[in-house]
């Protein structure tokens, strides 16, 4: 792995190796339009892309929908972010899943590192499912020296930051990611949470956890490559204004006619998720016709 190099007050005109990658792929990233999803058909695009990369990689089992979809995505904290290149081509995926009643995802291993975040009073945030579209940038392992591909992840997590700060109360970004792609958590300089765990959300594989305090990244982003690459002005809300919000139609859709996670959901997620969408009656939303 390359020495990253950090502009600091002792070498001011150092060039970085973010300034370095957008030289590389700026050409490539010029028709790319980084958002979140807006629309079902986003969503399941984006999760498809997921299950298809996943799939290739051992991380998922084959299933009839072709989607890597959890109860966690009829929360509407939940959000997805998408890269279309062209308006059409899907690129990238990543999604953010605030903590709730239905915990995190990765508290199926790390619970007891998460719950002592909790009692520190802090609100955590979850990223994951991140995935790139290999028939783009091929299988190759993810390396700083793949210029297009690191910067359009540190792209789409940009979007996710602005998201974070302008729309939520986050304290903790918290992830776990199969070691093999430490590389990524490791630029981003997230700080070991759990150690290597087989994780059964990743069909079995090893995993570990690592956790970014964002207060403390925005007192670092004058000298820290990536962070000041995410920091600027305040973002605005207004470009997240569009985002999903799923309609009864659409949790019928996906979560009991597509899947059964509605209809295998205990009584204290259905409840929680009940209290989400109070328009809704999900007692008809979870008939089977």
């Amino acid at each position: 792995m390359p020495t990253l190099e950090l502009r600091s007050p002792e070498n001011p005109e150092a060039l970085t190796l973010l300034g370095r990658l957008r030289e590389t792929a700026q050409d490539f990233l010029q028709p790319v339009e980084f958002r979140l999803v807006q629309s079902r058909q986003d969503l399941e695009a984006a999760l498809r892309l997921v299950y298809d990369e996943y799939l290739k990689r051992g991380y998922a089992k084959p299933n009839a929908q072709r989607l890597k979809l959890s109860l966690h995505h009829a929360l509407p904290t939940t959000t997805t972010f998408i890269a279309l290149r062209h308006h059409t081509q899907l690129l990238a995926t990543l999604t953010v899943i605030e903590d709730s009643p239905l915990q995190l995802p990765m508290d199926e291993i790390y619970h007891e590192e998460l719950d002592e975040l909790r009692r520190q009073g802090r609100h955590l945030v979850e990223a994951t499912l991140l995935a790139l579209n290999t028939e783009m940038f091929g299988r190759g392992v993810f390396t700083m020296f793949h210029a297009k591909k690191l910067l359009l992840t540190l792209r789409l997590f940009k979007v996710m930051f602005d998201y974070l700060r302008s729309c939520t109360k986050a304290d903790d970004l918290v992830a776990c990611f199969n070691p093999k792609h430490a590389i990524l958590y490791d630029f981003l300089e997230l700080k070991p949470l759990g150690g290597r765990k087989p994780y059964a959300g990743a069909n079995g594989h090893p995993a570990l956890a690592a956790r970014l305090n964002i207060a403390e990244t925005k007192a670092r982003a004058t000298w820290h490559t990536a962070y000041g690459f995410f920091y600027g002005k305040m973002p605005s809300p207004q470009p997240f204004a569009k985002r999903l919000r799923l309609s009864a139609e659409d949790l019928r859709e996906l979560f009991v006619l597509t899947s059964d996670l509605l209809t295998s959901a205990g009584p204290a997620e259905l409840s929680h998720l009940a209290s989400c969408y109070p328009s809704y009656d999900f007692s008809l939303i979870r008939q089977i016709v």
